[in-house]
Parts: structure tokens; sequence; C-alpha cells
């Protein structure tokens, strides 16, 4: 079997704090990369600095477009027959790759593959394990239903997905690689190896804070597959199902941000964020505006019995 080689792609927007962590994470890996390519989405720290300290990290700046183009210039530049999309902020653990490979070449069929993540902190501390779970069957219809590939580093591709169905569609940002997932999956088989490979950032300044957004987009891709799916009863379920699953998921924390768009007096913003809520998970504002009455009511109770009153 001729030797695959792999190109990992890093889109980087201002992230020259946690970069050095990803781009060693590639250097270490038990099978190695054939380039590592940092796409620079119009940074203004030194992200270009930082990738110039590492021999044969191949950097590309661009002027600021956003995630899903950031991946579609690092592929236009990119030689590998499989491809990794690395995060800035995460890390690849020491068999990533070579996990990967092995599972594309035992599928030959198979566009991608795709494992596990595990949760750190900031300084890159252990935050969570990966649950305890197995999938013995992927498909297009587990990802529809909600199954999340998060972060996209933990999916590795077959080049020829690209060249058939296309890039990443940036009107489908932040949720572009959710609704990728998805296009390849319409046309080609998945498998999930089931190792846990990507180490996941949580910080306050990565895109998962944008959760109002995140559930917007979200809900915009799954509309987006209904002619291809109406008709056959297995995908209308699990249609029915991914509807439901992104709002639970999140709904929970979209009530602090639409206080955060109203402490901001960004209204329209907060407005959007109500209308969501009262659409797919109206219990969310009720849990909120109890919250809030609860802690109003000890405040009330704390001044009443203050010395001085």
């Amino acid at each position: 079997m001729n030797t695959k080689i792999v190109s990992v792609i890093i889109p980087c927007y201002n992230g020259a704090q946690f970069l050095p962590e990803a781009i060693k994470s590639v250097l270490a890996q038990t099978y190695p990369p054939f380039e590592i390519i940092v796409v620079d989405d119009g940074s203004t720290d030194n992200t270009g600095e930082v990738a110039a300290r590492y021999q044969g990290v191949r950097y590309i700046r661009q002027e600021n477009q956003g995630a899903s183009i950031a991946r579609n210039t690092g592929l236009s530049k990119s030689q590998g027959d499989y491809l990794v999309f690395l995060d800035h902020d995460d890390r690849l653990l020491p068999k990533a790759i070579e996990v990967g490979v092995n599972s594309l070449n035992e599928h030959p069929d198979c566009g991608f593959v795709f494992g596990f993540s595990r949760s750190i902190k900031a300084d890159g501390s252990l935050l969570s394990e990966a649950p305890e779970e197995r999938i013995e069957t992927a498909n297009y219809q587990l990802i529809l239903s909600g199954r999340s590939l998060s972060p996209p580093a933990t999916v590795m591709f077959r080049r020829a997905v690209f060249e058939s169905v296309g890039e990443f569609d940036r009107s489908f940002d932040p949720a572009e690689d959710y609704e990728f997932y998805l296009r390849v999956a319409r046309a080609f088989p998945i498998y999930c190896h089931n190792q846990v490979i990507v180490e996941y950032r949580r910080h306050d300044n990565n895109l998962s804070s944008n959760i109002p957004r995140i559930v917007e987009t979200t809900l915009k891709v799954i509309d987006a597959q209904w002619e291809f799916i109406k008709g056959n009863r297995d995908y209308e379920a699990a249609y029915r199902t991914g509807k439901k699953h992104w709002p639970n998921l999140f709904g929970p924390y979209l009530p602090y941000g639409m206080g955060a768009h109203i402490k901001a007096g960004r209204f329209l913003a907060a407005a959007r964020v109500m209308f969501l809520l009262l659409r797919h998970y109206p219990q969310g504002l009720v849990n909120y505006a109890l919250e809030l009455l609860s802690k109003l009511t000890k405040r009330f109770s704390s001044g009443l019995t203050h010395p001085g009153l």
C-alpha cells in the first residue's frame, strides 16, 4: 500500500497565544504529516512571527474573511491525500494522524473518518475526559440527528470529497463545518474509529461563547437538508430529532446571551435571541425570569434586614 501524505491546515485569527501548542502537537505525531499550513486570517497580533519559529511550517496570510474561507485557502494550497483541519487553540494527541490514516486506509470507500475529543482548560490542563460511548454505525442520519463532530480536528478527510462536493460554505458560518459533514455524509460512507485524538481548549475567546448564533445557524443547516430528505422516513425522523437536539443542548445558555446583549445595549440582537427562545426553547425564558426574580427577592430581603434600615 502506498504511503498516504497528510496535510494539517491550521486556520488562525489572533491566536498567537495558543498557536505554538497546536503546531507542536502536530510536530509530535507518530505519523508525521507531509505539510503544516498556518492560514492567518488577518490577525492583528504576532501570529506570523510565531509560525515562523517552526521549521517546515508554511505560513499564508489573507484578509480577515472567517474560518471557513481560511480552511478553503489552506485546502487550495495543500497537497495531501488526507486532510486535517486543526483550530489554532486545540491540540492533536500523538497518535491522531496515525489513527486517522489507518482508518481511512482500512475503509477505502469512506469520505471521512472521525473520533472524539477531550476538554482542556485555557492553561492546557485536563478539564474532562471524553464520554465513554461507542458509535457502531456512523452515517448521515447520525449527524443530522445531532451528533457533533467537534472540534474539526476530530475528522480526517479524503481529498476526493472536496473534489466531489465542494468546499466549506461561508453562508453557514459558524456552523459551516456541520453543514459540510452532512454534505459529505450524503455522498460517501463515513466511519467512527471511537478513539480520543484531540484536546479541545475551552476559554473565553473561542467561538463556542457565541452560542445564540451557533444555535440559529445550526438550525438553518438542518432546515437546508429538507429538500434532500423529504419523503424518506428515516431521514425525516433524524431531522426532527436534530431540530430538538440543538436547542435542548444549548437552550439553557441562550438567556444569558440575551442578557449580555441587553447589558451592552444591543437590543436588536437581544430581541433575536428572545425570538429564538420563544420558538425553540420557551422554558429557557421562564427559568431565566425565575432566576432573576430570585436574585431580586434576595437583594430586597437583604435590604430590609440591613442594620441601617
